[in-house]
């Protein structure tokens, strides 16, 4: 497909058919035609035990920068992790090390992709304004409130999110609110959404089409996150992300999302009532009404920008320079072949 240059030369802006924007997000073209999906279970065996291994390594610098050393006698100890976690120099290093880790192996094979790093991960402008973003962005706590409300029904929250959610307080107190938010809102939002969406879900759905890619990168999101409850309520947000980066063409709007989503996911656990206690603080209460109001705007909000710009999308730079790339490798090979076929 030839991107039309009048139009890559408007003032305007460069503006396409959802046709010609389907065919330059999804490659259709010789080799591009299918994404490889065996490098999808083996991205995420590597991506998790690299967690893992860097988990641990995060435990023993966090323990090393707290208590200046690592005693056997003080791993053993039950509250050792939670020492770490209530420092304000060990809670980063726990949660930001295993998660750069764990996205190494996706960046490098991207880095190895035909189609362009930035292509490969969906690290593009899309076809949504930048409005459509925070609009997305608003919209995503409510989504993740319903999803744990309906979760908590029917299943009580697990000692790991008690803990979690008291180790949130106890920073808080410290005057480590605000830091805190963007921590846990800036880390997943880049490195899950990078892994999740970037590299599995573009694969996917490449592969076997929206839906399908969707719901089982979904799947492995909430997998990921270890923990029955967790993982159940997490999984609606993550079918959400999903749609996000499916319908505007580009991850940024997920990332946004589930950056926005953790961040007042953590003035709400911080602000909200102690475990046991009946009476909700105004400022928990004032939290909850803000998502539920504008959540609920926005959220129609999106589905009417997602419906506009589906009928009449426009093609970034970089989507236009993409489908141009896929055309002379196309032309490339053919003159290669034709060669070849002279020569012989």
């Amino acid at each position: 497909m030839e991107p039309n240059q009048s139009n890559l030369n408007d003032p305007a802006g460069p503006v396409a058919s959802a046709t010609d924007l389907f065919a330059a997000s999804e490659p259709k073209l010789g080799k591009f035609k299918k994404d490889r999906i065996w490098t999808i279970p083996v991205v995420l065996v590597v991506s998790f035990v690299v967690y893992l291994g860097a988990s641990m390594l995060a435990i023993v610098i966090a323990a090393v920068v707290v208590h200046g050393t690592i005693d056997p006698k003080m791993v053993s100890d039950g509250t050792f992790i939670n020492t770490l976690m209530q420092s304000k120099v060990g809670f980063p290093l726990i949660v930001v090390l295993p998660q750069a880790a764990m996205i190494v192996p996706v960046v490098f094979l991207a880095t190895l992709s035909p189609l362009g790093f930035r292509q490969r991960l969906r690290l593009v402008r899309g076809h949504w304004p930048l409005f459509g973003w925070g609009v997305a962005a608003i919209a995503t706590p409510l989504i993740g409130m319903i999803s744990s409300l309906i979760v908590g029904l029917f299943l009580e929250d697990s000692e790991s999110l008690v803990e979690m959610a008291r180790v949130f307080r106890d920073l808080a107190n410290n005057g480590f609110l605000v830091p805190l938010a963007f921590l846990i809102g800036a880390t997943p939002g880049i490195c899950e959404e990078l892994l999740f969406r970037g590299y599995v879900q573009s694969r996917l759905t490449t592969r076997f089409g929206g839906i399908a890619g969707i719901l089982v990168s979904s799947v492995i999101f909430a997998a990921f996150h270890m923990d029955l409850v967790h993982s159940t309520a997490v999984f609606a947000l993550g079918v959400w992300l999903g749609w996000l980066c499916w319908q505007s063409g580009s991850i940024f709007p997920a990332m946004f999302a589930h950056f926005f989503n953790n961040a007042i996911s953590v003035f709400a656990v911080a602000l909200g009532p102690e475990p046991g206690s009946k009476e909700v603080p105004i400022e928990a209460a004032a939290v909850m009404l803000g998502i539920f109001a504008l959540g609920t705007w926005s959220f129609l909000a999106t589905l009417a920008i997602a419906w506009h710009y589906r009928l009449s999308p426009v093609i970034t730079t970089s989507t236009a320079a993409l489908a141009t790339d896929l055309v002379d490798e196309k032309s490339r090979a053919s003159l290669g072949n034709n060669a070849e076929n002279s020569s012989s």
